[in-house]
C-alpha cells in the first residue's frame, strides 16, 4: 500500500508540472505578421538572451515567451546551465 501511495505522489507530481510562460501586450495596435526569436537562459537564469527585434521600429505591440517542449529535457541534461527560451511577437501598427 505503501508503494502503491508513493508511486500516486510522484506520478502526480510529475504530471502536474508546467512549462513557463510570460505575456506583455500594450495598449497600442498589432500589425503585420507573427514573428518569433530563439533565445536562451544561461546559468539558472542569471543570463538570458534579448529580443532586438529590428524588424520593429516603432515597437512591440505583444510578446510572449515561453520554454519550448524540449526546453524542459535540455535544462534538466545540462543542470540547468541552458535552457532554450522561444519568443514570439507582432509590430507596432505603421
Amino acid at each position: 500500500m505503501r508503494r502503491v501511495a508513493l508511486c500516486l505522489i510522484i506520478s502526480s507530481s510529475l504530471l502536474s508540472t508546467s512549462c513557463y510562460t510570460a505575456g506583455v501586450v500594450s495598449p497600442a495596435s498589432r500589425g503585420g505578421r507573427q514573428h518569433q526569436d530563439l533565445g536562451a537562459s544561461w546559468f539558472w537564469g542569471l543570463g538570458h538572451a534579448v529580443t532586438d527585434a529590428d524588424e520593429c521600429p516603432q515597437g512591440l505591440a505583444e510578446v510572449r515567451t515561453h520554454f519550448p517542449w524540449y526546453g524542459l529535457i535540455v535544462s534538466g541534461i545540462t543542470l540547468g546551465i541552458f535552457t532554450p527560451i522561444k519568443r514570439h511577437y507582432y509590430c507596432v501598427e505603421r
